[in-house]
C-alpha cells in the first residue's frame, strides 16, 4: 500500500513539473510571434527539413535497428556483449561530439570522392540516424527478450514455416515495444541540434532544422521568435505521437 501512494506520489510529481515547464513555456510565448512564424519561410522550410530527414532516419532505423535488437536478444555471447557495448557509445557520447567524429569521416578524401556527405540532406540523416539508432535496438532487444523462443517452435511444429511463425507469434507480440521504440527514435530524431549542426551546417533553407532553427534565432536576439518556436516544435511533436497512438490502438482494436 505504501509502496502504491509513493509511486502514485512520484507520478504526480514528475507531471506537475513537466506541466509547469511547458505552462511556464507558454506563457511566454507571444502569440503574435506564433502567427508570424507560419508565414516565415525559413520557420516552414526547416520545419519540412525536420520531417523529411527524421522520417528517412526512423525507416533507416527500424529497417536495420530491429534485425540488430533481435540478434542481441536471441544470442548471448561476449561478441553480443560487446556489440550491444557499441550501440552505447552514440546514446551517452555527446551529439556534438558525435558530428565532429562523423564530420571527420566524411572529410577523408576517399568519402569525399564516394559520396559527399557535408552540408547536405544525406549528412544531415546520417547524423540523425547514428545518434537515434540505438534507441531502436535497445528497445527491440527489450521487447523481443520478453517473448520465449518456444512459441516460435509450437507455430512450426503445427506446419508454419520459420518465417511465418516467427512473424505471427514473436514479432507481433513484440510489435508495441518495437513500436514505442521507433517513436523515441523519430522525436530524438525531430529534436537532434549538435550533431545535424556540424554534419549539415545548419544552412537556411538547405539544411536547418527546427532545432537549428530555434538556436539561430535565439543567438540573434529574436528571443520571441525563439520561444515560439519551441512551442511549436512541442505541439508538432506532442500531435505527431497522439495520431501514431490513435493509429495504432485502431490497428489493435480491429486485431482483437
Amino acid at each position: 500500500m505504501k509502496q502504491s501512494v509513493i509511486s502514485i506520489f512520484l507520478i504526480i510529481l514528475l507531471v506537475a513539473f513537466i506541466v509547469i515547464v511547458l505552462i511556464t513555456g507558454m506563457m511566454k510565448t507571444d502569440v503574435s510571434s506564433v502567427c508570424q512564424l507560419f508565414l516565415n519561410v525559413e520557420f516552414l522550410d526547416a520545419v519540412f527539413f525536420s520531417l523529411k530527414t527524421s522520417f528517412i532516419a526512423t525507416v533507416m532505423a527500424f529497417f536495420i535497428g530491429v534485425p540488430s535488437g533481435f540478434f542481441l536478444a536471441r544470442n548471448k555471447g561476449c561478441i553480443s556483449g560487446i556489440i550491444d557495448t557499441i550501440f552505447d557509445i552514440p546514446v551517452v557520447v555527446p551529439p556534438l561530439v558525435v558530428g565532429v567524429l562523423l564530420l571527420t569521416f566524411f572529410n577523408y578524401p576517399l568519402m569525399k570522392e564516394i559520396y559527399p556527405m557535408v552540408f547536405t540532406l544525406s549528412g544531415a540523416v546520417i547524423a540523425q540516424f547514428f545518434v537515434a539508432v540505438p534507441l531502436t535496438v535497445k528497445s527491440a532487444k527489450t521487447a523481443f527478450e520478453l517473448v520465449p523462443e518456444k512459441y516460435e517452435m509450437i507455430a512450426m511444429t503445427l506446419g508454419s514455416k520459420p518465417f511465418k511463425s516467427f512473424y505471427d507469434t514473436t514479432f507481433k507480440i513484440a510489435l508495441p515495444g518495437i513500436v514505442s521504440g521507433v517513436i523515441l527514435t523519430w522525436l530524438r530524431c525531430m529534436g537532434e541540434f549538435g550533431a545535424t549542426l556540424m554534419v549539415g551546417g545548419g544552412i537556411p533553407f538547405e539544411t536547418e532544422n527546427i532545432p537549428i532553427n530555434i538556436y539561430l534565432n535565439m543567438a540573434g536576439g529574436d528571443i520571441k521568435s525563439g520561444i515560439a518556436a519551441s512551442v511549436v516544435s512541442i505541439i508538432i511533436a506532442f500531435l505527431s505521437v497522439i495520431l501514431v497512438k490513435i493509429i495504432l490502438n485502431l490497428k489493435y482494436r480491429r486485431n482483437a
